[in-house]
């Protein structure tokens, strides 16, 4: 297998023309190995979010070369494009877009009878998706029920129903606080170092750089600074101390 799940050569990308353009990516050279938590930080606008999309296939680039697994997609039909990110990609969005009519269950068996699978078998699925995310008690409850960590881990098990090799997240604990932000990055982790998988998460919280193997820092549509991490499970802070020593 390619060493190199997510391979990036000189990809650009800019939106609007002449004195309004913005150079959202400035020729971005990039690799994430398998089994790699990496991370993309900087400031609003720097290109961060427009680059996953880009890898998402959400966005295309103007320019350069984008190869997921060895895969240039450039070089597939729009349809074969389409058919290779559903089965290979999952993306994670900073808001959670579920839909409020549906049960967590639903929310996540959608994607797969979108792609013409037996509802049956879809949400049999999503059952598996969401015991992995700590969520099996609550199959039936639906979206407004559920707090803001409830809901980050159902758009976490809707991303990974179809057992994507790729997974992106943009800002996944922007909106949780210390402790769920936690737990969502502990899972995360954990899908991130499954055999021939990779994930990237663009964020703003300084709290979840111990998970990472990697971080890049991104400015102005370019990646400045590259720091490799060697990952340890963050000491608890005081509260979870306490928690933890308290009686059962």
């Amino acid at each position: 297998m390619d060493g190199h799940p997510i391979s990036l050569r000189g990809v650009v990308k800019t939106f609007g023309e002449g004195q309004a353009a913005v150079h959202a990516l400035r020729g971005i050279n990039l690799d994430v190995a398998a089994g790699e938590m990496f991370l993309l930080i900087g400031p609003s606008g720097c290109g961060k979010t427009t680059l996953i999309s880009i890898i998402a296939g959400i966005l295309r680039q103007d320019a350069g070369e984008v190869r997921l697994f060895g895969e240039d997609l450039r070089r597939l039909s729009a349809g074969a494009q389409a058919d290779f990110r559903a089965r290979n990609v999952g993306f994670v969005f900073q808001q959670y877009n579920l839909v409020p009519t549906l049960t967590a269950q639903e929310n996540v068996a959608l994607t797969l009878m979108i792609g013409g699978m037996p509802r049956r078998l879809a949400m049999g699925r999503a059952a598996e998706a969401l015991f992995d995310v700590e969520m099996s008690d609550r199959l039936e409850a639906m979206p407004n029920t559920l707090s803001g960590g409830q809901q980050q881990r159902i758009a976490i098990a809707r991303a990974i129903v179809h057992d994507p090799r790729i997974l992106v997240c943009d800002e996944p604990t922007s909106a949780l606080d210390h402790e769920k932000g936690r737990q969502v990055m502990e899972i995360l982790r954990a899908i991130a170092i499954r055999p021939g998988r990779a994930l990237m998460v663009v964020t703003h919280d300084n709290r979840v750089y111990d998970y990472s193997d990697r971080i890049a820092s991104m400015q102005d549509g370019h990646i400045i600074r590259m720091v490799r991490r060697r990952f340890t499970t963050p000491e608890p802070d005081a509260a979870d101390a306490l928690h933890a020593n308290a009686p059962l």
